[in-house]
């Protein structure tokens, strides 16, 4: 074979390495942090974890923290994580406090992402659209209460751990007979979700949540946080000339 040969074959070889190579990384699921830990010095849990692929693209984990067989657990956690590389990130979970006292409870869940800059728009929300945030007497002393910590928000999304949006400030409390539950309604941001101006983002997106539960009691919630890199100027100057074409259009139409 001639020099020319080989360079065309080592030049077919190299193109189709790095086809491959790109390929495995555009599969490649993201190592998604959760931890929860609680305020009492008890238990404290954290894990990273590669999710499993669904058809659109998204990333599914789940998992069951502490519970009554963990020694020093304050809790049990069932919560499920949905990420996608937009970047999104699904956060659902029922936490229940299974110590014998009022305990506060910090959960943070975090996505890695690709640099998006210089500025991004962002949006989110915290509790599903139809049943809200869940708080429920599950010892069945007739008494709950779910309540924000000092200053820091029930929900907040933070992009390379600077705050970008905290919702809720609250004390919430159902009571009057075993089983006694109550309910606080989705609270949204940055609609339509993603709109709200932020700088760039470099290196992750989280949403923490924190809260203070009573004993034996449980409390269910969703969040939801997404990020997208803000459109270019002259793409929205296109956008608007676009509109304003098919208006001009209508009219002669």
């Amino acid at each position: 074979m001639n020099s020319k040969s080989w360079r065309e074959t080592l030049t077919r070889l190299g193109v189709a390495a790095a086809v491959m190579l790109g390929a495995a990384q555009a599969l490649a699921a993201p190592v998604v942090s959760v931890d929860i830990s609680s305020a009492g010095g008890g238990y404290a849990y954290a894990i990273d974890l590669m999710g499993t692929p669904n058809p659109d693209g998204s990333f599914c984990l789940s998992g069951v923290a502490g519970g009554t067989t963990v020694p020093g657990a304050a809790f049990e956690c069932d919560w499920s994580v949905v990420v996608n590389e937009d970047p999104q990130i699904t956060s659902v979970f029922t936490l229940t406090n299974i110590s014998a006292v009022t305990q506060a409870f910090t959960m943070n869940v975090t996505l890695p992402i690709a640099a998006l800059g210089p500025s991004t728009v962002q949006g989110g929300y915290f509790g599903d659209a139809v049943n809200g945030t869940v708080y429920t007497d599950t010892n069945l002393d007739s008494n709950v209460t779910l309540a924000t910590v000092g200053a820091n928000a029930f929900y907040t999304a933070l992009v390379n751990g600077i705050t970008s949006q905290g919702l809720g400030s609250f004390t919430l409390n159902a009571n009057g007979g075993p089983g006694v539950f109550g309910d606080t309604s989705q609270q949204l941001w940055g609609t339509p979700i993603p709109s709200a101006p932020f700088g760039p983002a470099t290196s992750n997106i989280r949403i923490r949540w924190q809260f203070s539960l009573t004993a034996g009691d449980s409390v269910t919630t969703k969040g939801f946080f997404q990020v997208e890199k803000a459109p270019e100027p002259t793409t929205v100057a296109l956008i608007g000339l676009g509109l304003a074409a098919l208006v001009v259009a209508r009219r002669r139409a």
